[in-house]
Formats: C-alpha cells, structure tokens, sequence
C-alpha cells in the first residue's frame, strides 16, 4: 500500500513540475510525451555538470562542438545584437567544466563566424550531409599531439580570418600559433598541406593585399607559408621556393591561357614575383600590362599613378620582409 501511494505521489510531483515549468516557458505541449521531452531538453540545457555546457549570462549558445573525449566547445554569442553583429565567445571545456581556452569573438546576428576547423570536412567546415562526424583533431607538428585550428572572423568587407592553432594535452591546451590576416571567412585563406618529402604539415595562407588599383575582389593575393619550428608556428616563407614558383607558373599559364585575365591576377602575379626575390621583374611586367586595364580603373574612380605607386610600394615590402619587423 505504501509503495502505492509513493508512486502516485512521485506521478503527482512530476506533473505539478511539469505544468510550472510550462507556465514559466509558455509550453503549448500536445500531449504530457512532448511535455517530459521538452523538460528534459530545458533541464539539460541548463545543466553546468560534467558533460552538459555551463551557460554564460548574457549570452546564448549558438554551436557546440565535441573534441576527442578530453575536451568539448561552446560557442555563444552576447544577447545584445548591433548593426547585424553581436560580441561572442568561444570557450573550450574539459571534461570536468572548468575552462581550457577561451577567446572573445565577433558573431553575426543569424550566423556564428567562428569555426574550429573540420579536417573531415570540406574547406574545414562540416560538409552538409555528410556522414563522417567532424574530425576536429590532427597532429599537424609530428611531435605525436593533437592540435586544434580555431577561426575568428575580424568583419568587414569579407575580411579577414584570424587562426589561433593550440596543442592538445591531456591536461592543458597551449596556444602554439596565432595568423592573422587571412582572406575571407574561415577557412578560405587556408590550406594545409605537406610540403616536401616525409615533411610535417605546413599552413599556406592567403592573404588579400588591397592597392589604390581597385576594389577588394581585385586584391593581390599573397601567399605566406607557416611551419611548427620552437614550439611555434612560424613564418617559414622564404624555404619553399621551389612551391611558390609551381604557384607562379599556374598563374602565369592562367594568364596566357584567360582571353580576360583580371586586374587582380595582375597583382597577383606581381606580388608572386616580389615573394620569390624578384622585385624589378615584378614592376616589370605589371607596368607592361596594365594599359588594358585603365578604362576600367578609370570608370571605378582609380588613378593610374597612384596604383603604379601603391604596387611598386607593395612589391618593395614583400621582396624585402625584414624590412617589415
């Protein structure tokens, strides 16, 4: 009789929780089934104990992402939203809650801009659709750590990518690079490759440099090629010859190949020259194709003079990068 009477009294608790829960969230349930799953999901959602998210007050969270079984990360953005973009915050948790790495970030009002890299994704982003769980982990220094490749995007005119690359211990993260500059939202300005025999992954970033010859999709785009040197990620440029000049004899067949190449392959091309040391060929042959492109420049409002200048000043500082610390 007893055990009776404390199973309808436990029945009775759960539907007077239940029914206060849905007074304070406006619940419309269609039946006491979805009620219970709503509760659970509200429950668990607020749940800041191993393995649930510790919610941030005044922020929602946006994304989640699980990394191996040590770590997991929330994404949240501040509830307070101008002009199309919010403050936010990526945090990564270890599995006891207590925080691994944070960083503040810029998120847009719809979509999170800010991405941890998928490397079985496509681009580093999850692919739609796809059956692979994301693969958020990747020894990319060969000293047998996992590492992650976090996103940031700064906002404006589709520019740029910031990457925060950190080493994964069982115990710790530690921040091994930070890259800024990089085109477009993340990942866009980033390959990862492996450069050379049995060598160790190597990040090849673009980044678009903006000259008095046009708007921002006509750019130069530069490449720098970063490697894990001193417990860093460091810029390693001037070791890859021999890649830099396969990228340039791409360009160059691109440019006989175009019957209306672009301006920004000009300046690409131009700057590609810089990089590999050859700074009077890169004035060269951007000043023996030009005049194709001043009607243009012209209707858009660009001088000839001034852009002459901007890209003689560009190509300078790239085939001199120490002039630049």
């Amino acid at each position: 009789m007893r055990k009776g009477e404390f199973l309808i009294s436990t029945i009775l608790a759960t539907l007077v929780f239940l029914f206060v829960l849905g007074l304070q969230r406006n619940w419309k349930p269609s039946s006491l089934k979805e009620a219970a799953a709503t509760a659970e999901q509200y429950m668990l959602g607020k749940s800041s104990g191993r393995g649930g998210f510790p919610d941030i007050p005044g922020y929602e969270r946006i994304e989640t992402f699980y990394i191996g079984r040590d770590y997991r990360a929330a994404l949240y953005r501040s509830i307070s939203v101008s002009l199309g973009f919010a403050a936010g915050r990526l945090v990564i948790y270890n599995d006891h809650n207590q925080i691994a790495y944070q960083v503040d970030t810029l998120e847009g009002a719809r979509d999170a801009w800010t991405a941890i890299y998928d490397f079985a994704g496509k681009q580093g982003l999850p692919a739609k659709n796809s059956r692979p769980r994301p693969a958020y982990l990747r020894d990319l220094t060969g000293n047998h750590k996992q590492d992650i490749i976090v996103g940031l995007y700064s906002g404006g005119n589709r520019c740029c990518t910031t990457l925060n690359i950190l080493e994964v211990d069982k115990d710790s993260l530690r921040l091994i690079g930070h890259i800024e500059g990089l085109d477009g939202w993340p990942f866009v300005g980033l390959e990862i490759r492996r450069l050379g025999a049995g060598s160790h992954w190597k990040l090849v970033v673009h980044r678009p440099r903006v000259t008095a010859c046009g708007p921002r999709d006509e750019a130069a785009d530069v490449i720098s090629i970063y490697g894990y040197s001193g417990g860093q990620f460091v810029d390693d440029t001037q070791k890859f010859s021999d890649y830099l000049q396969g990228v340039l004899r791409e360009n160059l067949a691109r440019w006989s190949r175009e019957k209306e190449p672009s301006l920004g392959l000009l300046q690409t091309l131009a700057a590609q020259y810089a990089v590999l040391g050859q700074p009077d060929r890169a004035k060269a042959f951007f000043a023996q194709n030009l005049a194709r492109f001043l009607p243009q420049m012209k209707e858009q409002g660009f001088d000839a003079t001034d852009c002459r200048d901007d890209l003689n000043s560009l190509v300078d500082n790239l085939a001199n990068p120490q002039s630049q610390q």
